[in-house]
């Protein structure tokens, strides 16, 4: 089964882009393809990659207050970023960051942070497979033993020891005491770092950081894809282009068994999609599409896609428009916190609307969904009742 995946604005290749794509594969495969009924090698995963395409600025942003004075170099250190992104989650969790304190209010809770902040910086996609696999026992074990006798005696530098080892307790699954320990263990401590910067230097930089450069990407990705998705000659635009190619490699890559095609769109992705679907590949067969944090919904407020029509639908807003007829199903999630994601049921008919809670605050919750393990186990349970 080909599951196509579609990145959204501010994404250039890079180490951060590279990780983030190997750990969300990672969990696509070990999460979400079993319950679908494959084994996690029979998932067909393709990631058009079309920043390359995106908006370039002339002077680097030198629009940007500050430029060079007061904020973060983009790229930069791997493991820096992983800790910006724990820092960013722990900004508005409930959760403190001190593992044992948190595990003893909620245990399941816990667990879930600290595999997000071991996923954080995951850089192979076989280790962010081990790590979703070890995810997934230690989660059915926190859900069935929210007090468990050991945590009485735990301390922070066997907690991750003592959790792998009551959740490979009498299960078939064996982790080991290499990687996916170390793994752990560094969460622990991203999480230790984290802590002293909760709503300070840290998480403010993080928050400056995607106030300022982040939305000058945003907004520069968007005209640059409004203005060029079609040349001049009427043919495809650049980044129409590379998704529509990712497309068709999927329609191959069906099989007699399994003929499904699964698309998830984060973000810009969804208008992206949108517009493939409704106006340059109409004939395309989606069976579900999964947007994230999408503005699919306010754009055709705005009738900003080729297909719009500014007369449909003829009784707004009680009216909505129908559903692409290539699209079989529709499941959109957003968080509440996170401002660049809207609702789509309100305008577009046959679409299922689900709120996520990713934990980030404002702005940091953009890109969390994918960070979060618990959010692989959701989707794969909604793929699951189709």
């Amino acid at each position: 089964m080909p599951i196509v995946f579609v990145h959204g604005v501010n994404n250039r290749d890079g180490d951060s882009y590279r990780e983030n794509a190997l750990s969300r594969n990672g969990f696509l495969r070990e999460v979400v393809a079993p319950k679908l009924g494959l084994g996690a090698d029979q998932l067909t995963l393709i990631s058009p990659y079309w920043g390359l395409h995106g908006a370039r600025f002339a002077w680097n942003m030198a629009v940007l207050p500050e430029t060079g004075a007061g904020f973060e170099a983009f790229g930069g250190d791997a493991e820096a970023e992983a800790r910006g992104r724990v820092a960013g989650l722990l900004a508005t969790s409930p959760l403190s960051g001190d593992i044992l304190a948190d595990a003893q209010r909620d245990f399941p809770a816990a667990v879930e942070l600290l595999f997000a902040a071991a996923a954080a910086g995951a850089d192979d996609e076989n280790d962010a497979r081990e790590l979703a696999r070890a995810y997934l026992a230690c989660a059915r074990y926190a859900e069935q033993n929210p007090r468990p006798a050991w945590l009485a005696q735990a301390a922070p530098g066997n907690f991750a020891d003592q959790l792998l080892y009551a959740a490979e307790d009498g299960g078939d699954e064996r982790f080991g005491a290499g990687g996916i320990l170390d793994r752990l263990k560094e969460g622990l401590s991203r999480l230790a770092h984290a802590v002293p910067d909760k709503a300070s230097s840290l998480a403010v930089r993080l928050v400056r950081k995607s106030l300022n450069a982040s939305l000058t990407t945003f907004i520069g990705d968007a005209f640059t894809y409004l203005a060029r998705r079609r040349n001049e000659d009427g043919s495809n635009g650049p980044i129409v282009q590379v998704v529509l190619d990712a497309l068709h490699q999927a329609e191959q890559a069906r099989s007699a068994q399994d003929d499904k095609l699964i698309v998830i769109a984060h973000s810009f992705g969804g208008e992206i999609m949108y517009d493939i679907l409704s106006h340059f590949a109409p004939q395309l067969r989606v069976d579900c599409l999964i947007t994230v944090g999408s503005q699919v919904g306010l754009f055709e407020e705005l009738k900003l896609y080729l297909a719009s029509d500014v007369q449909l639908p003829p009784d707004p807003p009680q009216g909505r428009l129908a559903r692409p007829a290539a699209v079989r199903r529709w499941l959109n999630v957003f968080d509440t916190n996170d401002v660049l994601a809207y609702r789509l049921e309100p305008v577009v008919a046959g679409v299922s609307d689900f709120v996520y809670d990713t934990g980030y605050s404002a702005l940091g919750a953009h890109g969390g969904y994918f960070e979060r393990p618990s959010f692989y186990r959701r989707l794969a349970a909604r793929l699951a009742q189709a």
